[in-house]
Formats: C-alpha cells, sequence, structure tokens
C-alpha cells in the first residue's frame, strides 16, 4: 500500500497568506517555511500537546475545504524519524479539539483534558505511522478504496483505550476518520518528495503565466515549466480537484 500524503490549500478568496503560486513554486523547489499557521490552529497546539510548528497533511485523501490546490507527497527514500517523534493520529486533530468530532460519550461535551489526553493516546510516532494506518485498514475497512472514497470504519470498537466511541456517521464527517500526519517544521526537510500537484487548468494556466513574473531566476523558469508539465493533475471535464485526487489514489492503491 502507497501511504501517500497530501496537503491541500484553500480557495485564495477564502483565506489569508501568501500568494498560493508562490506556495506551489516552493513546493515544486523542495522549500519548507515556516507554516503559517490559522488562529484556530495557534490555539488547538498547545491544547493537544502538539510541538514544533508542523505541517498538516492527510493521509490518502483530499477534502473540499483545502481543495483548490492538492500537493502529494511520499515519503523520501531512506528517510529516517526520530524514534520520540509523534505525530500521527486517526482523525482530524484541529476538528478533534473544537468538538467537531462527535462521541458517544455521556460526558459530551468532552472537556480539554479528556481531548488532550485521548489525543495523546492515539497519537503515533512517525516512524511507525505507516505500518499502524496499514494494520487500521486492514483491521477497519474491506478494501482501502473505501477508505480514500471517506466511507466509515466498519467497526465501532476501534478505540477502547479512550473509553469512548467516535461516532461513525453523522453529525461527524469523513474527517473524523480520516488519518493525519503533522511533521514537524524541523524535520520535514528532506524527508517528503513532492509527487504531483493536483489543480484546473484554469489554475495552472495562471500560474504558468505568472512564472515569468517571478522572483525565480530566469535560469530556473524552465526547470518549473518542465515539473508542472510532467507532474500537474488537471481534473477531467466538471470533476473537481478533490475528486482527480480521489481517483490517482484510488489508482495508486490498486496497483500498490
Amino acid at each position: 500500500m502507497n501511504s501517500l500524503l497530501t496537503h491541500g490549500l484553500r480557495n485564495p478568496h477564502r483565506r489569508a497568506g501568501g500568494d498560493w503560486r508562490e506556495l506551489v513554486t516552493r513546493a515544486i523547489r523542495g522549500e519548507w517555511p515556516v507554516p503559517a499557521a490559522s488562529p484556530r490552529t495557534l490555539a488547538a497546539e498547545p491544547g493537544l500537546g502538539i510541538l514544533g510548528k508542523p505541517y498538516y497533511f492527510f493521509v490518502l485523501r483530499a477534502e473540499d475545504e483545502y481543495g483548490f490546490v492538492v500537493f502529494v507527497f511520499s515519503e523520501a527514500e531512506g528517510a529516517v524519524w526520530p524514534t520520540d517523534a509523534r505525530g500521527a493520529t486517526p482523525f482530524d486533530s484541529g476538528g478533534w479539539w473544537w468538538g467537531k468530532i462527535h462521541t458517544d460519550s455521556s460526558r459530551e461535551p468532552l472537556d480539554a483534558i479528556a481531548r488532550k489526553t485521548a489525543f495523546q493516546t492515539l497519537d503515533v510516532p512517525l516512524s511507525d505511522w505507516m505500518d499502524d494506518f496499514k494494520k487500521y485498514i486492514h483491521s477497519h475497512y474491506g478494501t482501502v478504496g473505501h477508505y480514500i472514497k471517506g466511507c466509515a470504519p466498519r467497526s465501532r470498537d476501534e478505540f477502547p483505550e479512550i473509553g469512548f466511541t467516535i461516532i461513525k456517521g453523522s453529525p461527524n464527517t469523513a474527517r473524523a476518520w480520516t488519518w493525519e500526519v503533522r511533521v514537524p517544521h524541523e524535520l520535514i526537510a528532506g524527508r517528503l518528495t513532492l509527487q504531483a500537484v493536483h489543480m484546473t487548468e484554469a489554475s495552472r494556466d495562471d500560474y504558468l503565466d505568472w512564472l515569468p513574473r517571478s522572483r525565480l531566476a530566469d535560469s530556473e523558469i524552465p526547470r518549473i515549466y518542465k515539473w508542472v508539465s510532467d507532474h500537474v493533475i488537471v481534473p477531467k471535464q466538471d470533476e473537481s480537484v478533490v475528486r482527480s485526487v480521489t481517483e490517482s489514489m484510488e489508482l495508486e492503491a490498486a496497483h500498490g
């Protein structure tokens, strides 16, 4: 199973921060500046005990909220993670902290201590997350394709160690059972490789039109054009970027 990671951008008309085209260029060049976290993320991280100004990724899935441009990464060949570096959970950490992920606990809504305790109980070391994810898929899904499509796990007894169950259906969405990987900024360089970028045809054309006006050296622009030609995936007609990512993930899983 190819455990690919996605990192998506919000629609530029709905997000703050730098020019999305600059972010694409940095990703292609393998640059990892300190991420610009949202105020909600900055509040959730200390609440859950998350350290290291991490980048956030979904495993083998993309979400519409972050579906303007979607980057697909794989772990770099030979990458080694510190054994004490944690950074993977079987749900979206922000959604968990802010009470967007619902449980069957009679104590709902869970207080901050209960949420932090459960989070830290289920947080997996980066050195182990692939093996743990594969075991999870084997135990709770008929095929990895069901997970990629956002289907709920088939078992309700997946985390007995936290003392309650995350509801596998309404009012929850797939982010309640989509695995998240968080890589601290100081650990990320050289450990992930950009495999592809999914964007609409209009966005790709906008990006290519912008390149000559960017701050790149003239000698580097042809290399970026070539990378875009080889690795940017444009959705089919009437298909969303996220649907394009889903189909690509399903194809990778079928051949992985």
